[in-house]
Order: C-alpha cells, then structure tokens, then sequence
C-alpha cells in the first residue's frame, strides 16, 4: 500500500493515465496542438512515475520482511 491506496489500485490509475494520455496525444498529433502534446506526454511520465513507485514501495515492503525474519520480528 501507498497512503490508502492499495497497489492494485494505483497501477489502475496509472494504466487509465497511459492510455487516456496515448489517446491525447494521438488526437493532438492530428491536429499539431504541441501544447495537448506537451501535455500529454506529461501524464504519460506521471504514469510512469507510479510505475516505478509501485516497483520500489514492493522492493522495500521485501526488504523490510526479510529484516523482520532476520531479527525475528516476523
């Protein structure tokens, strides 16, 4: 868990933000808005951002379990 968000839910709202940003750019690109673009590829590096804060918070939820054995705290 992140704050009150499992890790479930955060990857689903980092999927929603790939794709809706995916969508975006795709529309934007048609039209040359560099702005929406810019946009765009903003949320779509926030997405990614989550990613890999999912990847770490699990890494370090690991770490600690196996500290937890070691000193017999688990």
């Amino acid at each position: 868990m992140i704050g009150k968000l499992s890790y479930e839910q955060i990857k689903q709202i980092y999927m929603g933000l790939r794709e809706q940003a995916s969508i975006i750019s795709s529309l934007a690109g048609e039209r040359n808005l560099q702005d929406i673009i810019d946009f765009a590829s903003t949320v779509e590096g926030y997405s990614k951002y989550l990613e890999n804060t999912i990847e770490i918070n699990k890494d370090a939820d690991e770490a600690l379990k196996e500290l937890k054995n070691i000193k017999g705290l688990g």
